[in-house]
C-alpha cells in the first residue's frame, strides 16, 4: 500500500492537473505564456508527486526511519500546549494584581 503522504501528494496533483487543464478553459487565441505556464506548473507538481513516492522505497533502502522517544506525539503537543496556556494565565492574573 502507498503512504499516505503518496496517497495526498496524488491526489493533490491529479486534482491540480485536471483543474488547470478542464476548469480553466483555453480559448483559440490564448497567448503562449499562459499556456506555457500551466505545463509548467502540471510538470511541476506530477514530478512533486514522483519524488515523494520514490522517497518512500530510498527511505526503506537507508533505513532511515523516525525514532522520536514520544510514543504518542499528538498527546505530548496537547499537554504541553494546555499546560504553558494555564502558566500563561497564572502570568496575566499575577501582574493585574
Amino acid at each position: 500500500m502507498p503512504s499516505s503522504h503518496s496517497q495526498f501528494i496524488w491526489f493533490f496533483s491529479t486534482y491540480s492537473f485536471l483543474f488547470l487543464y478542464l476548469r480553466m478553459h483555453q480559448t483559440n487565441n490564448a497567448r503562449f505564456v499562459d499556456m506555457l505556464w500551466r505545463h509548467i506548473l502540471s510538470l511541476c507538481l506530477l514530478t512533486a508527486a514522483f519524488l515523494v513516492s520514490y522517497s518512500r522505497p530510498v527511505s526503506e533502502i537507508f533505513m532511515i526511519r523516525d525514532t522520536s522517544l514520544i510514543p504518542n506525539i499528538l498527546w505530548f503537543e496537547y499537554t504541553v500546549t494546555r499546560a504553558e496556556a494555564r502558566n500563561r494565565q497564572r502570568k496575566l492574573g499575577t501582574k493585574m494584581q
